[in-house]
């Protein structure tokens, strides 16, 4: 327990001393929803909600915000693992090497990637309701939150394998953008297409659509990005394991 509370504060510290990230919080969010809110057009849109196959219809602009908020929020926390894993990517491997127990690491790394979700996730669901009332807002709030995880998970994995934080935060800008782009149901003629089931911000998206304006429960197009978490997740640990162990094995020849 003492060696996951060490690991954890310092993780959560090296989070916190992200400057670039605290502004991106606190300005960029407010700006994107405000923007999307204020600029799009309030013409009601119909499309159909390809989770439960009804048709709904909203305004452009409050399908904008969701799908912006989403695009928000995933590249702040994204960018927020990335960094975080990457700066303590060193001393990870050191500790590792003087035979600190990796599960007490990994569980610091889930720690500090459901701390940044929770917190990022609850800030941009509170700017959207200061424009609007959607239907369930609880569930809009974890459509939120399950979005900035996979995309946390991302973040972290993706500091295993790229060199810079500027390679990182394009990868992370460009995923994004492939991502949410097509989803829009006002923007993209392609978000009726099937393929679209299979990107990541897909279960968060329909999610967030069904909570703003039915009162039907939509919990079932969360297991899609429940797939991502798993595998963006798996691969971090499975990598994260691997490198600690080849450098500790380094260390002791």
């Amino acid at each position: 327990m003492n060696a996951y509370l060490t690991a954890g504060r310092y993780g959560l510290l090296a989070m916190a001393k992200n400057r670039l990230a605290a502004v991106l919080l606190v300005v960029f969010i407010p700006l994107w929803i405000t923007v999307a809110k204020t600029v799009t057009t309030p013409k009601t849109f119909p499309f159909r909600l390809r989770a439960t196959g009804a048709w709904l219809h909203a305004g452009g602009d409050e399908i904008t915000m969701i799908s912006g908020s989403l695009n928000a929020v995933s590249l702040l926390v994204g960018f927020l693992m990335f960094s975080t894993a990457r700066r303590t990517r060193a001393f990870d491997r050191r500790l590792a090497a003087a035979g600190y127990p990796r599960i007490a690491l990994i569980a610091a790394k889930l720690t500090a990637l459901l701390t940044a979700a929770a917190l990022v996730s609850a800030y941009a669901t509170g700017w959207m309701l200061l424009f609007w009332s959607p239907a369930q807002p609880v569930l809009l709030g974890v459509a939120v939150l399950v979005v900035a995880l996979v995309y946390g998970a991302m973040g972290t994995c993706l500091a295993l394998f790229l060199p810079g934080e500027v390679e990182g935060l394009v990868t992370i800008i460009m995923v994004s953008i492939i991502d949410l782009a097509p989803q829009n149901p006002v923007a993209a003629t392609t978000a009726d297409n099937p393929l679209v089931g299979l990107l990541p911000s897909y279960g968060s998206l329909q999610t967030s659509l069904a909570a703003g304006y039915t009162h039907q429960v939509t919990l079932s197009p969360l297991t899609h990005s429940a797939a991502w978490l798993t595998a963006l997740a798996a691969t971090s640990v499975a990598a994260f394991v691997h490198r600690t162990r080849t450098y500790a094995s380094s260390r002791l020849r």
